[in-house]
């Protein structure tokens, strides 16, 4: 790479039902960390390829199997001096009869506990990540965000009318309640940034939409969470694992109603900071603006 290029890394983390990852010993002649337990499979992701397909040919390469990418989730990315670099969690259960190592790359390969992968690396013999506790504690976690995609948008429109159908009956606000937007409007905020899918326990319990607003801003546009669902965390951790997901954002911002003050305490509890910028929508309602600038869950790499 010459001066003032970058490049997107990826890593591959592989979990069966069990809670076991799947790793690789690097060769000994490898340049970086010879000899020394990794995660399934690594590398640079190349001219043309999303850091999806990456993953993929990465995997294929190294460990010799198709990655079922829909159960994977990308839990976090790191942002390094020259680059990103996007870790994958994959759920999927593989026989290690299965496995055809690279032999320029992979010495061996088997399943680890957590804890035996934090005793090698205790031991020296695991490439110490700094991101290992929150790996371990978003894979076994019940909740799991998944890339919408156009074929998931009349599910989403449906659900976003459910949600906020008891706030338009609270507020009466008709010019700008979500229950009131057309589909072709959803649509088009289904393209713009990027929308997910939430889960808990394999079940659809809502959804997410943020976007770039402007470089190094981030905005948290909705999340919205089925009545079912609400008071349980749920969108505290989404807006910690989003926060993960994009590295580059030095600040989030977000805008929600004055009056709802349940809202209103979770975002500050968030760190989220009420902004001077208010508007009035009705006699019952007025939206205020929030930013988030300090503490963001953004991880270091090695």
């Amino acid at each position: 790479m010459t001066e003032g290029d970058y490049h997107q890394v990826v890593h591959i983390w592989i979990v069966n039902e069990s809670g076991q990852f799947l790793i690789q010993q690097r060769q000994p002649w490898k340049k970086g960390w010879p000899n020394m337990w990794d995660c399934a499979a690594a590398g640079a992701v190349l001219v043309g390829e999303t850091s999806e397909m990456g993953a993929i040919r990465e995997a294929k390469e190294e460990i010799g199997i198709e990655l079922q990418m829909e159960h994977a989730e990308l839990v976090f990315a790191l942002k390094f001096s020259r680059g990103f670099d996007d870790h994958w969690l994959v759920k999927q259960d593989i026989e290690l009869t299965q496995l055809n190592l690279q032999y320029e790359e992979v010495a061996d390969a088997r399943w680890a506990t957590v804890d035996e992968i934090l005793e090698l690396v205790e031991s020296g013999e695991f490439i110490p990540y700094h991101i290992l506790e929150s790996l371990f504690e978003i894979s076994q976690s019940p909740i799991s965000l998944k890339k919408a995609s156009l074929s998931d948008a009349q599910e989403l429109f449906k659900m976003q009318k459910k949600v906020f159908q008891p706030i338009y009956e609270k507020y009466q606000d008709h010019d700008t309640s979500p229950v009131f937007q057309t589909f072709e409007r959803f649509n088009e905020r289904l393209q713009k940034g990027h929308y997910f899918k939430i889960y808990e326990y394999g079940l659809l319990v809502g959804s997410v939409h943020v976007y770039p607003k402007s470089p190094g801003i981030m905005r948290l546009h909705m999340i919205n969470i089925l009545e079912e669902f609400q008071g349980k965390g749920i969108a505290q951790e989404v807006m910690r694992r989003l926060e993960g997901m994009y590295p580059e954002a030095i600040s989030w911002e977000l805008d929600t109603i004055k009056q709802e003050q349940r809202n209103c305490y979770l975002y500050e509890k968030m760190g989220y900071v009420k902004t001077d910028d208010e508007w009035k929508v009705n006699d019952q309602m007025t939206l205020i603006h929030y930013m988030k600038t300090n503490s963001l869950n953004h991880l270091k790499p090695i």
